[in-house]
């Protein structure tokens, strides 16, 4: 059997000061009375390795084949105390990225765990959605971190925060009322970018290309919502696609 190497990681918004709040999830766990909201593969087997002092004779999982929510509290209590004790072990690091504080465990293996400490940062992704966020942890670090992804409430606005925010103003909303619905959309961009209609439009392609180092204009997808008021009256050296902004 060939030699891989495995790798386990949690993340948790770099922003915090305090650090994850165990006890919080905790709490929430006690108040979950829905089994299904945990993430067990095989909820017999997997109980049986997270519980101690087990009744041999005892029913894990009821007629219907959801895992009884006692002992799917139990389960979630054991994995949150086996997370704590990983995240201060030897066993796992930590590093910065994204915005996120990454815990990260692993190693070379055979087979089997190559850490206890990554078995635990696993187990944790079997934990309802909402206990991981009570604790602060983001649900899932391959996301862009942002408030509806483990952020909380009292960090910068991300991107994905605004344009959330613009999904949330649209999709909720009966009527579009053109003018109106524009400018809220601008006042929400302004937070995380320039404001739009803040200068003029060409000011603001030029500050854009400068920012970030890319002209608009070389990128298929951006080129399609800058405004042709932008083009150059002389002639444009790109050529001017179909625009949304002029359908």
């Amino acid at each position: 059997m060939g030699t891989s190497m495995l790798i386990a990681a949690i993340a948790f918004p770099a922003e915090h000061t305090e650090p994850p709040n165990f006890d919080r999830g905790r709490q929430l766990l006690e108040r979950i009375e829905d089994p299904t909201l945990f993430n067990f593969d095989d909820s017999q087997i997997e109980l049986e390795l997270l519980l101690t002092g087990l009744d041999s004779e005892a029913d894990l999982v009821g007629e219907d084949g959801v895992v009884l929510i006692e002992y799917a509290r139990r389960a979630g209590l054991a994995i949150i105390g086996n997370l704590e004790k990983a995240l201060e072990s030897r066993e796992t690091t930590c590093l910065t990225a994204a915005y996120y504080r990454i815990y990260i465990s692993g190693g070379l293996t055979n087979g089997g765990c190559p850490t206890n400490a990554a078995q635990a940062i696993w187990n944790a992704y079997k934990l309802p959605e909402s206990v991981l966020l009570a604790m602060g942890f983001a649900p899932d670090h391959e996301l862009p971190l942002s408030r509806a992804n483990g952020s909380g409430d009292h960090t910068p606005l991300t991107d994905t925060d605004v344009v959330d925010a613009i999904a949330l103003g649209i999709g909720t909303s009966p009527d579009w009322s053109g003018a109106d619905t524009l400018e809220w959309i601008a006042d929400v961009i302004g937070k995380v970018r320039s404001h739009p209609g803040g200068c003029d439009p060409r000011e603001y392609q030029g500050e854009f290309t400068e920012k970030h180092a890319v002209d608009p204009l070389d990128d298929s997808f951006l080129a399609m919502y800058v405004s042709e008021a932008t083009a150059e009256v002389d002639g444009d050296p790109h050529p001017r696609p179909a625009t949304a902004m002029s359908r």
